[in-house]
């Protein structure tokens, strides 16, 4: 398994966090009060000067006073200004509309959580660096090539003989733990069939998760940390483990044994190149919005990938006279 950030069609400089947007909010209500104002003074003194209801232009003579032209594109002018001022205070209009409502979605997910956790979700509150986006809200602020982009985080599982996707799944979390079990349940709907073994990162180390896999047959080999880039591995250890080890110490001497080290090297030219294939090839991003558009849009860019696996591999679609008989 192994998982990527996939860049989300919004950008991160479209996102506001929730401590900015009662602020914001308060600017634009003053921007919108200051605006139609201007507009209502303009419209006045244009029913002052003309009577209400008339423009000033409405006589044709005007123009052919060449005295009264300069005077009547000046107030052409003025009522461009006003509905310009107009204008601007329906787009400032519909932002505060968009800030309320992504405020109040960070609200209720905060409630939501609180409840899950057996807290008190009135008192609950989203933290004041929590952002949502006004392109895309389901994406996500996300680590992504050594800076933060707008992103979807894409979980694979692959085939290590053919680098075949077997599940795949596109989610909001920016982390993987909690990643194994569904997956291997997908595995399992997918195919029919409960791996032997399962390799991962150090992304994906969780007891609870690792021991719910290995109910079910599978031996997990997931890293418990990194290694560093020239790093000498340690020698194998021997002999039977130490009593009153930690699940992340057992995991830790289970990777070091030949067995151990021959698992999880597999991972290197399995899952990662599969991650790679996809998004250089395939999908480099993300073309619609919205988590149930990624996740087909994803869907689909895997598919790709299988049949053109499948193609390399001699496969054939069984001729139609073959599925007649």
């Amino acid at each position: 398994m192994d998982g990527s950030k996939w860049k989300a069609n919004a950008s991160k400089h479209k996102a506001m966090s929730y401590g900015r947007m009662e602020e914001a909010m308060k600017k634009l209500d003053e921007q919108i009060d200051r605006l139609l104002e201007e507009a209502a003074a303009l419209d006045a003194e244009e029913d002052k000067r003309y009577g209400k209801g008339q423009r000033g232009d409405e006589l044709p003579e005007e123009l052919k006073d060449p005295k009264k032209r300069a005077e009547r594109l000046r107030e052409a002018a003025r009522q461009l200004e006003a509905e310009k001022k107009l204008e601007l205070a329906v787009e400032k209009e519909k932002r505060r509309e968009k800030i309320g409502k992504a405020k109040q979605e960070l609200e209720e997910e905060a409630k939501k959580k609180a409840e899950a956790q057996g807290d008190n979700p009135e008192e609950a509150k989203p933290s004041e660096k929590a952002q949502r986006n006004f392109t895309d809200p389901e994406s996500r602020i996300m680590p992504r090539a050594g800076t933060f982009q707008q992103s979807y985080n894409a979980q694979v599982a692959a085939d290590a003989d053919t680098q075949l996707i077997v599940a795949q799944e596109v989610g909001q979390s920016a982390s993987d733990a909690r990643q194994l079990s569904p997956m291997v349940e997908q595995v399992e709907a997918n195919t029919g069939l409960v791996p032997k073994e399962l390799s991962a990162d150090t992304g994906y180390l969780s007891q609870e998760d690792v021991e719910k896999v290995e109910d079910k047959g599978v031996e997990c080999f997931v890293a418990t940390g990194r290694s560093k880039h020239g790093e000498e591995a340690p020698p194998a250890p021997r002999g039977r483990p130490p009593a009153g080890l930690s699940f992340k110490e057992r995991m830790k001497r289970k990777l070091l044994t030949k067995r151990g080290r021959k698992a999880y090297a597999r991972r290197k030219v399995t899952a990662e190149p599969v991650i790679g294939q996809v998004k250089n090839t395939v999908l480099p991003r993300f073309s619609l919005r919205g988590l149930t558009k990624v996740q087909g849009e994803f869907s689909l860019a895997c598919a790709v990938h299988n049949l053109k696996k499948l193609w390399k591999l001699g496969w054939e679609l069984p001729s139609l006279a073959a599925q007649a008989a």
